[in-house]
């Protein structure tokens, strides 16, 4: 692996952070749009996915929960949103690899509304749109730190990473037996006990860039926004009812001192306003 897991941002301009979309291509277009917005304002803003692109509901889910689930699956288009929005406008949309999107390229293949989604989403593809699929997923980070005090990663992990420089040379999958437990950690983890994430943001912070909180994916809540041990924060689309799902808009050059210090309506904003 030549280019690094982990991405640091420089500390000037917007940063739109979304989490998981799961084939959800009208919540892509809407996070995409906002996107455009915060560039005409500032040109060095920068978009971050926080994994999970793709995997949608069936139809079963979507008749039987349809405020939440009540969406046609288009994980390919929505894979394609991402590379050419990437193309578009190089180095300022970021993806951070997801546990659904590992299955594709090593990983445990999930079967949340299918048997094995991999197979499912692979299957109707030709041989060049499913390498594309797979290159773009070998090429993910794993964490984005933020100059202005935040964390982001796909699930919350523990405080068994050793240093920030581990998690940057990372292979996928992992050749290493403790490899393997921090990059679980990183995809599978949900919220952790506040001293846990403590002992995380000292490590990390021990690279250079000082941060006090982990905003996640991963998880999901109808209210669209929740916290957790006083320094996680999840801003949830998938799992959350159209009106509830929420995205987090940071100033890159600001000081965020806590999870607290994100606010309704000025940071915490509907992803379909």
């Amino acid at each position: 692996m030549s280019a690094s897991r982990v991405l640091t941002l420089p500390p000037r301009g917007s940063l739109l952070v979304s989490t998981d979309l799961h084939g959800d291509l009208d919540a892509f277009d809407a996070l995409q749009a906002r996107f455009l917005g915060l560039l005409e304002v500032s040109p060095e803003s920068h978009w971050v996915q926080l994994g999970d692109i793709v995997h949608g509901p069936d139809a079963r889910a979507a008749r039987e929960e349809p405020e939440v689930y009540g969406y046609v699956d288009r994980s390919w288009e929505v894979v394609q949103g991402f590379l050419r929005a990437q193309e578009a406008h190089p180095g300022r949309v970021h993806f951070v690899l997801g546990n659904h999107d590992y299955g594709h390229i090593g990983g445990m293949h999930t079967g949340k509304f299918h048997p094995d989604e991999v197979e499912h989403l692979e299957g109707p593809l030709d041989g060049a749109s499913r390498e594309a699929l797979k290159a773009f997923f070998r090429r993910a980070l794993l964490a984005v730190v933020t100059p202005c005090g935040a964390l982001l990663t796909h699930g919350s992990p523990d405080d068994l990473l050793p240093d920030l420089g581990t998690l940057a040379r990372m292979d996928l999958p992992p050749t290493e037996d403790a490899h393997r437990l921090v990059l679980r950690s990183f995809l599978w983890a949900y919220g952790q006990p506040g001293p846990v994430t403590e002992r995380l943001l000292a490590t990390v912070s021990r690279a250079g860039v000082p941060v006090r909180m982990v905003l996640h994916g991963h998880d999901k809540d109808e209210t669209g926004w929740f916290t957790e041990g006083g320094n996680q924060g999840c801003p949830v689309i998938f799992g959350a009812p159209r009106a509830r799902r929420r995205c987090v808009v940071l100033d890159l050059a600001a000081h965020y001192p806590s999870i607290g210090a994100l606010r309704e309506g000025v940071e915490l904003l509907p992803v379909h306003p």
